[in-house]
């Protein structure tokens, strides 16, 4: 069964959660995971794949995906289901789409920006009603 973790942040802009996510990601890569970043739209794309590139501490190999088809060895970036991949899905979008089941583990990153709370606490209600395991980590201090 997909396992859910929230990452609940001090900050409220989307730059936050972004380089959040870039370091996530970079972890993530580094431990050898499938990691899989769903966005909203093909501008929501652009900025994760700007931020991936500037990262400063290690080079992330990534690619924008517009079709289901991943570029091995890579993180990918899309707004469509990938289909083989089945590793770490990284939210970024508003929703959880339905086909999120396929992947081992599902990341949300939540600020305090007034929109991005309300999203992430419906897919919080999402989850939890259909019985996905939860892990919150606070790190609002």
């Amino acid at each position: 069964m997909t396992k859910a973790s929230f990452y609940i942040l001090g900050e409220a802009t989307e730059d936050a959660r972004v380089g959040f996510a870039v370091k996530f990601v970079r972890q993530s890569w580094r431990k050898g995971l499938d990691v899989y970043c769903h966005v909203r739209d093909p501008d929501q794309a652009a900025r994760l794949d700007e931020a991936l590139w500037a990262d400063t501490e290690s080079f992330i190999p990534h690619a924008i995906e517009t079709d289901t088809q991943p570029i091995a060895g890579t993180v990918g970036i899309g707004w469509t289901d990938p289909t083989t991949r089945h590793g770490v899905f990284v939210n970024l979008a508003d929703t959880l789409p339905e086909w999120f089941t396929h992947f081992d583990d599902v990341v949300e990153i939540v600020t305090q920006d007034p929109e991005t709370l309300a999203a992430t606490r419906e897919n919080w209600k999402q989850l939890k009603f259909n019985g996905y395991p939860i892990t919150q980590h606070d790190l609002r201090s």
